[in-house]
């Protein structure tokens, strides 16, 4: 959607009044990675195109259309360009100067709160659309970035392959399942393997290829799988929704007939899948060793995906007493986390707050919360690069109490990624425990430990600093 267009006339006229025109010719650069960053650019006609200028010949790595925004996330926090940026066939942008655009929003208070929201939101759907791809397996953009004909064709290859495979297995499916069983999941086995060996041959921009045409061959397959149909469907509107998350924690196979079940089976048996559902038990103890014995407690947790981590821990706190607040940007998430929880003590509160988890991501959450004794970010890192994974993390910092501790869940690296970022059309954002601890010392966390929930989850924990105790 055209940024601009989420104004109202008069908004749209204020902003354009302070906005510049600049004229790129083909080829032209308009960012560079590494210089300060600040101004906020808007496509107004042609397209821009982000490019690895570090590889020769440079390779395109994503496309900017009319209507896009680009720059915004250093004007937030002024931090270093991240890309490179140029024109395509000549491009008409619109620039605001950073001090000149904040001026006008402070001199506008109502102004600046629409802007700041509309920015949030824009950020928010990139994170929770994963907007590193589209609903093909390519980046989001107005644009498809161009991958070569050969890594397509290898990808229909590889899927025409598996599909081939499907076909001489479901005869055997009645003779022998038990049999057809084995055959399917081999077969599976060894497509994952040849999959990301392909991956690991191309560049970016023909991997994306490449797993998107594999993607389009396999889709009717995959659509039998439960796995499959809820991922790719995405029932409430982005990846990783409770339904999804609910099917993968409970790990049982379910698909349109038996080769659906077994696909089925493949998806929940990959490290990621294993992944989620071992964080979970790490992220339930870590959260159950942290709760004061004989006070009231506070505990808030980002992301209603929780609401299974929840109800583990409910049976364990029988004597607890205190709130639990659930805070997600889906009204249904909430509405089935309180059917979830009814069986809470009686003297353990439950509150719900609808509030966009972009704007959280952001440090600009609307709600305001008293000192938690636990803040669960549970599933939230798995969608954020590392400058809002900061931006996050230091937001749940500013909520804790005193001596109040952080849970928060990631996932690690795994040789899923591309059937999960492609197949399944959930790109994942990946790090390692060392990742991980660095983000939360660069907020100032301290006492951090981060588990390695095997194969493919990650669980850490940790406090801010309590003034004057060493």
């Amino acid at each position: 959607m055209d940024f601009l267009q989420r104004f109202t006339d008069r908004e749209r006229e204020r902003l354009l009044s302070v906005a510049q025109t600049v004229r790129l010719v083909r080829g032209q650069g308009l960012l560079k990675r590494g210089e300060p960053g600040g101004d906020l650019y808007r496509v107004e006609d042609g397209e821009l195109e982000v490019i690895d200028s570090r590889s020769q010949p440079i390779i395109v790595l994503q496309l900017f259309g009319k209507g896009s925004m680009v720059g915004e996330m250093s004007f937030l926090d002024e931090s270093p360009r991240s890309m490179d940026v140029r024109a395509a066939d000549g491009a008409t942008c619109q620039r605001w100067e950073r001090r000149t655009l904040i001026k006008l929003l402070q001199e506008e208070p109502s102004l600046g709160s629409r802007f700041y929201e509309m920015v949030a939101k824009m950020l928010s759907e990139r994170v929770r659309d994963q907007t590193l791809l589209a609903a093909s397996g390519g980046p989001r953009t107005n644009a498809p970035a161009r991958g070569s004909d050969q890594a397509a064709a290898w990808g229909r290859e590889l899927g025409d392959a598996i599909r081939s495979r499907f076909m001489e297995i479901e005869p055997v499916i009645r003779r022998d399942k038990a049999l057809a069983r084995r055959e399917t999941l081999t077969a599976l086995h060894n497509f994952q393997e040849a999959l990301a060996e392909g991956q690991n041959r191309l560049s970016d921009v023909d991997q994306t290829e490449f797993g998107a045409s594999v993607a389009r061959e396999l889709h009717p397959y995959l659509m039998r799988s439960q796995l499959g149909e809820l991922s790719i469907e995405r029932p409430s509107g982005h990846t990783g929704d409770p339904q999804t998350i609910e099917h993968i924690l409970a790990n049982k196979a379910e698909g349109d007939g038996p080769l659906g079940e077994f696909i089925d089976e493949w998806l929940l048996g990959l490290p990621t899948s294993r992944g989620l559902r071992e964080r979970r038990a790490f992220a339930t103890q870590s959260v159950l060793e942290t709760l004061p014995l004989d006070a009231a407690v506070r505990i808030l947790v980002l992301n209603a995906g929780a609401s299974p981590l929840l109800g583990d821990m409910i049976p364990y706190m029988a004597r607890l007493r205190g709130e639990i607040i659930c805070v997600d940007s889906s009204r249904e998430a909430l509405t089935r986390i309180d059917e979830q929880l009814k069986a809470r003590p009686r003297d353990l509160r439950l509150k719900l707050v609808q509030e966009d988890l972009g704007n959280v991501c952001l440090g600009h959450a609307q709600s305001r919360f008293p000192p938690q004794d636990v803040l669960v970010v549970d599933g939230l890192m798995d969608y954020v690069p590392e400058r809002l994974g900061v931006a996050l993390l230091g937001w749940a910092a500013g909520q804790l109490a005193p001596a109040g501790r952080l849970v928060a869940t990631g996932v690690a690296e795994a040789n899923d990624d591309a059937i999960y970022r492609y197949l399944l059309r959930w790109p994942l954002v990946r790090r390692t425990r060392t990742g991980l601890t660095g983000l939360l010392q660069s907020v100032g966390y301290v006492d951090i430990r981060v588990w390695a929930a095997l194969p493919a989850g990650l669980v850490a924990t940790a406090r801010m600093p309590v003034p004057g105790v060493g």
